[in-house]
C-alpha cells in the first residue's frame, strides 16, 4: 500500500468542471499525446506502459486549441483543459464501465509529476522525520512544512530514518505553490 504526499489548495474543494468524451476521441487524444510527447522529449501519458480504466494526462505544455481541436472545440473538454493549466494540474481520463462513459477532468496531481507516491514504511518514516504524527491521512500548512523543512533536526534525522532523499522532493512541492495562500501538503 502507498500514501500520496501532494499539495492541496482550496480550489481542489470546488467540484471540478468534467467532461464526457467517446471512444474515438480518447483513441485520437492519446494519438496526439504520445506523438506529442516524443516532438518535445517527454512522456505526456502517465502511466503509460499499460492503460487501464483511469490515466492521467500531462496538458500544461501544450496549446489549448490544439488540444481541444481533438474534441471539435467541446465547451466541456475546453474547460476542462483550460482549468488544469492554470491550476498547473494534468488531467485526468476514466472509464466508468457502469455508466458506459468515458469521463475527463482535472487531476490532483501537479503536470510535473512532483507528488511522492511512498510505500507506508518510507512515508510514516518521512512523517517522522518532519516532527509530525506517522497518520496515512493528513494534512500541514505550507508553511509548517517550510517551517519543519528549515529545521536543523530535520535532516540528521531523516537522514537517520533512510528517508533524506525524499527531502528535496517535498521542498520542490512547496515552491510550486510559492505565493498560493492556504497551500498545505496532504497525504493519504
Amino acid at each position: 500500500m502507498f500514501i500520496l504526499f501532494r499539495i492541496a489548495i482550496p480550489a481542489d474543494e470546488i467540484e471540478p468542471p468534467v467532461a464526457v468524451i467517446t471512444a474515438r476521441q480518447l483513441a485520437a487524444l492519446r494519438r496526439y499525446l504520445h506523438a506529442q510527447g516524443e516532438h518535445i522529449g517527454m512522456a505526456l501519458i502517465e502511466p503509460d506502459e499499460v492503460l487501464g480504466d483511469c490515466f492521467e494526462a500531462r496538458v500544461c505544455p501544450l496549446a489549448l486549441a490544439s488540444v481541444t481541436r481533438l474534441f471539435d472545440h467541446d465547451p466541456a473538454v475546453i474547460a476542462v483543459v483550460e482549468e488544469a493549466q492554470f491550476r498547473g494540474r494534468r488531467v485526468s481520463i476514466r472509464h466508468c464501465p457502469q455508466a458506459a462513459e468515458i469521463t475527463m477532468r482535472v487531476a490532483l496531481t501537479s503536470d510535473c509529476g512532483l507528488e511522492l507516491d511512498l510505500a507506508y514504511g518510507n512515508a510514516y518514516a518521512l512523517l517522522e522525520a518532519l516532527g509530525l504524527d506517522a497518520e496515512s491521512v493528513g494534512e500541514v500548512t505550507a508553511d509548517l512544512l517550510r517551517e519543519r523543512l528549515t529545521d536543523p533536526a530535520t535532516a540528521p534525522r531523516a537522514a537517520s530514518l533512510g528517508v533524506e532523499h525524499y527531502l528535496p522532493r517535498l521542498e520542490r512541492l512547496l515552491a510550486s505553490v510559492e505565493g498560493v495562500e492556504e497551500a498545505r501538503l496532504a497525504w493519504a
